[in-house]
């Protein structure tokens, strides 16, 4: 126990810890510290077992403790631990082509990178590249939609507007960056619209709007999420992607898809791409492309967008970073993929989901302070309001976030909770009955809340 205490001290004085803070963290005389993790659990230093219902961070797609994965890093690093200028290696390349044989329509070319923040950047970066070997060199604007999240980077950070991170101390927006409303069924009337349908409608129309105003000459992308995650899994109408395909196509803008979150099973399909039935152009990946067993990430382009970057000097990709393709990281998303496959974990994510998704809809049936149940697969969501007449949410000084996550944690869910958004995303490995365990202590853990809200 005294070097636990050391660590919890070393932490504090030595450690950012993402998504935290020290008040909190002195609180509960330091941060968590992880010691092992078997399928769907993890143990802490103090022999306190959690059911992970984030899966990490929306990235342990095959479960903890895969020790094969681990195995093919080992052999990988030690025959080859990087790449070198203009070399590569049989891994990344075998991942390549993998991933043009899993991703649909024609996209078919990889630029690996180091996780997602990197993917994105990559992409809007090929996007604008890609309208200058045309002979327009004005298009370098980009639209993305309100309540979305693609990165941390001060490149990525001001695409979408995540609402749990705030940007008040990285200013100024960056001007080649517009924002469009993210079309969320659940508060349609936002937009102005008078149900789902429209409110698909004008967020598309939205779009075009921000096209024909700012000249379409002068826009280089749009970018989006299939499924948005920050607001709780965001399933849009289903007249919305085609609508926004088709003013891509009118106006000659790039569509990407950040598929960072929704990308190799999460959503019962191997890609948003799949559910929605869109392809964009350029498709930016990672976190369950490894399942987090290693940092990658990558942008994945169209023959029509790979093709003007074929020919000699001036025409290739001038862009690259230090781990860009890593040996080991490609090594473990092969194993990753394979066990995907092997195990049939995506049809598993959309039946669990279904099961999911019927126990949250019972849930909300019992409980009032459930404004909406959403998402699909195993990214899914809830909405909570204080009163779901007028879909007030409740005020920070409730600390809702706080108490849900307490809640959960005190009963073996670990489950970060925003002041109003309860995200779940277990891994696609979880068994129906572990289902019903993370939905018991959920029940359990909102009845309480409830109770401490009302009484």
């Amino acid at each position: 126990m005294e070097n636990l205490k050391n660590l919890h001290e070393s932490a504090l004085k030595h450690l950012f810890v993402g998504m935290s803070n020290t008040d909190d963290l002195n609180s509960e005389g330091g941060p968590t510290i992880l010691k092992e993790g078997k399928g769907i659990y993890v143990w802490d230093e103090e022999g306190n077992r959690y059911l992970d219902g984030i899966s990490g961070m929306y990235f342990r797609n095959i479960g903890y403790g895969r020790e094969e994965v681990a195995k093919e890093i080992y052999e990988q690093l030690s025959n080859v631990s990087m790449n070198m200028y203009s070399a590569v290696t049989e891994a990344t390349i075998l991942l390549a082509q993998k991933i043009a044989d899993l991703t649909p329509g024609n996209l078919t070319k990889t630029f690996f990178s180091s996780g997602g923040s990197e993917a994105n950047e990559t992409s809007i970066k090929m996007a604008q590249a890609f309208h200058n070997r045309q002979g327009n060199k004005g298009r370098y604007k980009i639209i993305s939609r309100k309540g979305s999240y693609h990165g941390g980077t001060l490149g990525t950070m001001w695409l979408g507007s995540h609402p749990f991170l705030p940007r008040n101390e990285y200013q100024p927006v960056p001007l080649n960056v517009l924002h469009a409303p993210n079309p969320n069924p659940y508060r349609f009337e936002e937009i102005g619209a008078r149900n789902e349908e429209e409110c698909g409608e004008k967020a598309a129309k939205a779009i075009e709007d921000l096209i024909v105003f700012h000249n379409p000459d002068s826009i280089s992308a749009v970018i989006g999420e299939p499924v948005a995650q920050p607001l709780g899994g965001v399933v849009p109408p289903s007249n919305y992607w085609p609508m926004v395909k088709n003013i891509c196509e009118k106006y000659g803008v790039i569509l990407i898809f950040d598929e960072i979150i929704t990308g190799f099973g999460r959503l019962g399909e191997w890609f948003g791409s799949d559910l929605v039935k869109v392809t964009p152009d350029i498709m930016s990946v990672a976190k369950g492309m490894t399942s987090g067993y290693f940092p990658l990430g990558a942008s994945i382009a169209s023959s029509q967008v790979s093709r003007l970057f074929n020919g000699g000097k001036e025409e290739s990709f001038k862009h690259m970073f230090t781990y860009s393709g890593h040996p080991g990281g490609s090594a473990a998303a092969l194993k990753n993929i394979e066990i995907i496959e092997n195990e049939n974990l995506v049809f598993n994510a959309k039946i669990r989901g279904e099961q999911l998704k019927t126990g949250l809809k019972e849930l909300k049936s019992k409980l009032k302070i459930i404004g909406d149940v959403r998402g699909t697969g195993l990214l899914q969501g809830l909405e909570f309001v204080k009163d779901r007449k007028t879909k007030e949410l409740f005020s920070s000084k409730a600390k809702l976030g706080k108490r849900i996550t307490d809640g959960l944690r005190k009963r073996g869910v670990w489950i970060k909770v925003s002041d109003y958004i309860l995200p779940i995303a277990p891994p696609l490995t979880i068994s129906s009955s572990e289902i019903n365990d993370l939905l018991l202590v959920i029940e359990e853990t909102l009845v309480d809340v409830q109770k401490e809200l009302f009484s």
